[in-house]
């Protein structure tokens, strides 16, 4: 029995004792499995740039760390090939990736923001990571920003960095010095100093017409051989360059991406060149490509021979129009061609340039060589003109005709023309003036001391090849020099060498005499002249000359004759008239006189005429007549003289009534 006991309780002891030996033989297989596990791991957690002072704390691999909204709707999901905790704080992760879902539009499927790297880090304290080693964000399939350090918020949904950043989209490279993404939203911010560049794509800015010529001096046989496909070409190959000191904003918006430079904005593609304070160009999310682009601040633009100046330039790539404006002034120069306004449009393709308000125009003839002198002087100045208006203005680059509406006021030399109507004509190949025309309220003041200071007439133009200047009216066009002298006719022509004046068709003249005659009302030295033909005016000679039944008066006194010529003094007054032809004089204030020759010379400060005739002058005075060599009619002294032996003759009055 009592053997039997010993064996029964032996066998378990022996079971137990058993598994311990098997234990403590099987320990130190599993430990050395374990030390060399930990072994690869450290050499891993190295190989991440791990220094060998931090403690490996755990080991994740495959890491998958999603983040919900309030929906429950997956946001964002980090991801790495291994990571390692060191120390409880700082993770390590080998090939980082960060996934930012976006599912606002629902039509175009779920776009993600993913962000990738060689090495990263996060830290548990700071809510911080730090991605680096060829860092790449893909915005979208088509966009991606490189750069090599990445810092990353992820409570904030937002990342960082102040280092080079390289931005490249079909068409686009975009570099700059530090950058901003909100991962969310989708905005991007390059913090300073960006440059853009931009293939040829349909964006040639804003002006009428591209200038060839340094294109045409590149590739000459490809032009001669075809210009316009060469230019076709050459302008789609050319790229465009974007340069700003400020910040690079990015938006994306649904129908257009957004990006804002600012600070010293620099634009350029070819001969054309853009500065301004700020510029947002839209790209149009589909096609690429430049939809609009706007301009602002201190904006001077250049292309060729042309130059804008204002406060915002706007251009539309689809229309091809660009809008310069400034709540002062804006300012377009073309050659000799400037023109102020405070908006001007700029249609490329028609052409054309609409200015909706007022403005002025201003074209100066280019200088020639060689022929100085005064001459040449005036010469130089002969098409200057100054243009304001208060209505609008256009220009059609087809027909090369400027149109200006309400108000107009045109400068040219001493004179200045006042109109609501105005078509100016340039030459085809640069922007010297070829005719002016003026309808509507036509008012014309000349400053130089010449026959009239006014004009009034329904239309006036001006002929720069013939130089002259026609005004008519209609009835009659006016001629003014203040309340002393005005001339009616249909048509006057006004020659460019400032001397000369026309005035064409049956018309008159009345001047204001300066001085009264002895026991004289008023009006007895007023002088009125009226013509059939024509008029026309000297200023060398200080001579008006009359044509065709011409016929003078002044107070009692009648001069009729072929042709009068009237002599002015130093003021302009008409001191002396000469009447030539079948002259015939009459004087009232001396008996009713008349006199018959073919000259009669009227000295009017005297007031005394001398009438001579081929082969005698004749005398008609109370029912009688005399001839003589000379007849003298003294209205100052109420007498008449004559020179050689008279003859009277009585004279039936029959023949008195067939006198003039």
């Amino acid at each position: 029995m009592t053997i039997r006991r010993y064996i029964l309780i032996g066998i378990p002891a022996a079971c137990i004792l058993s598994i311990i030996v098997s234990l403590v033989i099987s320990k130190p297989k599993r430990e050395a499995g374990r030390q060399k596990e930990n072994s690869s791991s450290i050499k891993q957690v190295r190989n991440a740039n791990i220094h060998g002072t931090d403690t490996v704390t755990q080991t994740v691999q495959g890491l998958i760390m999603p983040n919900y909204d309030e929906q429950g709707k997956e946001v964002v999901v980090m991801r790495g090939a291994e990571t390692f905790l060191l120390n409880d704080n700082v993770y390590k992760i080998v090939s980082p990736e960060i996934e930012v879902m976006d599912s606002a539009n629902a039509e175009s499927g779920t776009q993600s923001v993913l962000i990738t790297s060689e090495s990263g880090e996060m830290n548990k304290t700071s809510d911080e990571g730090h991605l680096s080693d060829n860092v790449v964000v893909r915005l979208d399939p088509e966009t991606q920003l490189n750069t090599d350090y990445l810092r990353y918020l992820p409570e904030k949904k937002f990342v960082d960095t102040d280092n080079t950043v390289i931005i490249t989209r079909e068409g686009i490279k975009i570099t700059g010095q530090g950058c901003e993404i909100d991962l969310i939203n989708k905005k991007m911010w390059i913090k300073k100093d960006a440059e853009m560049e931009m293939d040829g794509v349909k964006n040639d800015l804003f002006f009428l017409s591209k200038d060839s010529t340094s294109q045409a001096a590149q590739n000459p046989e490809e032009n001669v051989l075809s210009p316009g496909k060469a230019r076709t070409k050459e302008a789609s190959s050319e790229k465009t360059f974007i340069r700003s000191n400020g910040q690079l904003v990015f938006d994306r918006q649904p129908d257009a991406d957004i990006m804002t430079f600012n600070d010293n904005v620099e634009v350029k593609k070819g001969s054309s060149s853009v500065f301004s304070d700020k510029l947002v160009v839209f790209l149009d999310p589909q096609t690429k490509q430049t939809k609009q682009a706007i301009a602002s601040g201190n904006v001077l633009a250049s292309q060729g021979t042309k130059i804008a100046k204002g406060g915002f330039l706007t251009w539309d790539v689809n229309t091809q129009s660009a809008i310069l404006e400034d709540i002062q002034k804006a300012e377009f120069v073309k050659d000799d061609l400037s023109i102020d306004a405070l908006k001007m449009i700029f249609y490329k393709d028609a052409g054309k340039i609409d200015v909706p308000s007022s403005g002025s125009l201003r074209v100066k003839r280019k200088e020639k060589t060689g022929n100085k002198g005064p001459r040449a002087d005036a010469d130089e100045t002969a098409n200057n003109i100054d243009v304001t208006w208060e209505g609008k203005m256009n220009f059609q680059d087809d027909t090369r005709v400027a149109s200006f509406e309400k108000n107009i006021e045109v400068r040219k030399n001493n004179s200045t023309l006042l109109c609501d109507n105005l078509n100016v004509t340039f030459n085809d190949h640069d922007f010297n003036i070829q005719t002016l025309k003026a309808t509507d309220k036509i008012h014309i003041i000349d400053k130089k001391d010449s026959l009239f200071s006014e004009a009034v007439g329904d239309r006036a133009t001006w002929d720069a090849k013939n130089k002259v200047t026609v005004l008519t009216g209609q009835p009659f066009s006016l001629l003014k020099q203040g309340d002393k002298r005005q001339i009616l006719t249909p048509r006057v022509v006004f020659y460019e060498d400032g001397h000369t004046i026309l005035c064409e068709g049956k018309g008159t003249l009345y001047e204001k005499g300066n001085e009264k005659l002895p026991d004289q009302g008023t009006g007895e030295t007023d002088i009125k002249v009226s013509w059939t033909k024509k008029m026309l005016y000297n200023d060398v000679l200080k001579k008006v000359s009359f044509f065709e039944e011409a016929q003078s008066t002044r107070g009692g006194q009648k001069l009729n004759g072929d042709q009068i010529d009237a002599y002015l003094d130093n003021n302009q007054n008409i001191h002396k008239i000469i009447g030539t032809g079948n002259v015939y004089f009459f004087s009232k204030n001396l008996e009713n006189s008349e006199g018959f020759g073919s000259l009669l010379t009227w000295d009017l400060v005297n007031n005394i005429a001398i009438l001579t005739g081929n082969p005698k002058a004749e005398l008609r005075k109370e029912g009688s007549r005399t001839f003589s060599d000379k007849v003298y009619f003294n209205m100052t002294e109420n007498r008449v003289t004559w020179e050689g032996r008279p003859h009277w003759q009585f004279i039936s009055k029959e023949a008195t009534g067939s006198g003039k």
